[in-house]
């Protein structure tokens, strides 16, 4: 339950990101909660009727909530975007903490890297040969930047990130710690002896604007051209982006998932937990790919697919709905089969002649 530094009515709130208030505007906030641990004196919020239970039995005496939503006599900020505008205030009225500007002893910079003086360099950290850091970002401690990266403007690059030589980073750029940008990609040749041996790789990786990216992640460079992530793209914690890839702008992937080199992942498309892709594929703009769905072929604009293989929703819905049933399915079968090796042990006849044809049955085979 983070605090804020000192008292904070609700009027000045809604004044800070254009909300209109309904109630007491003079109520004095002190921090931000969840709806099961807020005391009175802190804000919560709401996203729609599902959690009016959980609202009526809070004890926060603030809350933002749609407009229209009930909220049992509480004083609220009204929003068409609770958690978002919720989110806003937390980050006007509880800002993250910065370390100074400037490069800390015991940082690694070379003298050629060229470092903003509004940034910060924490220390272990390390910024190679030729690199440049943008206004206000900030390498965390043991965070390295390789030769010749590019790091924009108010970026945040955690501890223990990588960010390999020649790579680019957009404004705004945030890496969680233990993230890797520009490994060799796991492209495999046969040498003369047919053994496999790795394929150069001498790409880059292009991070654009507003893309954040979960913690250990890993996204390789490209053959020879670029592996693209473009911008407002949001990537999920241990998510593994393989040369050549490019992920379209505000498309959302998921923890666990694993695309293949050359994937195309259209702009807002979503990707769930755990989907796995062949390589060199393409999911549509604004298309949807199910937890563990595992993609063999194209997805199209707008389309949604389960499943592994993956195959349409609908279709993939009937599938289950079969599979609950494949049991008495089993069952029904059985008796069928039963009822078949009756009527033709009746239908044989008590002694067959040698020339006649051999009947068929079910165990029949190959010797």
């Amino acid at each position: 339950m983070p605090r804020t530094a000192g008292p904070v009515r609700l009027a000045e709130l809604a004044r800070a990101i254009g909300l209109v208030v309904e109630g007491d505007g003079s109520l004095e906030i002190h921090g931000f909660a969840s709806l099961g641990q807020a005391r009175e004196d802190e804000l919560v919020f709401v996203r729609d009727r599902a959690h009016q239970p959980a609202l009526a039995a809070s004890r926060a005496r603030a809350v933002v909530a749609p407009p229209g939503l009930a909220v049992a006599g509480r004083s609220a900020l009204r929003s068409p975007r609770p958690a978002h505008d919720f989110s806003r205030l937390m980050q006007t009225f509880l800002p993250a903490t910065r370390p100074p500007a400037g490069i800390a002893p015991g940082a690694h910079v070379d003298p050629s890297a060229v470092v903003d003086p509004s940034a910060s360099i924490a220390p272990g950290a390390s910024v190679g040969a030729g690199s440049r850091i943008g206004a206000r970002s900030v390498v965390a401690p043991n965070a390295t930047i390789g030769a010749r990266v590019r790091v924009g403007e108010d970026g945040w690059i955690h501890a223990g990130v990588v960010v390999r030589e020649d790579c680019e980073l957009g404004d705004r750029v945030v890496l969680q710690p233990g993230v890797v940008v520009g490994s060799d990609g796991f492209g495999l040749v046969a040498d003369a002896e047919g053994r496999p041996v790795a394929m150069a790789h001498r790409g880059r990786v292009v991070i654009e604007d507003d893309v954040e990216i979960g913690a250990n992640t890993t996204i390789d460079r490209a053959t020879l051209d670029e592996t693209r992530i473009r911008r407002g793209a949001k990537i999920d914690n241990l998510v593994q982006i393989a040369h050549n890839c490019d992920i379209g702008e505000d498309a959302l992937i998921v923890a666990q998932t694993g695309l293949s080199g050359g994937t195309i992942v259209g702009a807002g498309a979503i990707v769930m937990a755990q989907a796995g892709t062949t390589g060199h594929l393409r999911i549509g703009d604004r298309a949807f790919v199910g937890a563990r769905a595992g993609l063999h072929h194209d997805v199209a604009d707008g389309e949604r697919v389960f499943g592994s293989p993956a195959m349409e929703e609908r279709t993939w819905h009937r599938a289950m709905a079969g599979l609950k049933r494949l049991p008495e399915l089993l069952r029904r079968v059985r008796r069928i089969e039963q009822r078949l090796d009756l009527r033709t042990d009746r239908a044989e006849p008590a002694q067959a002649d040698p020339g006649d044809p051999v009947p068929f049955r079910r165990d029949s085979g190959p010797d």
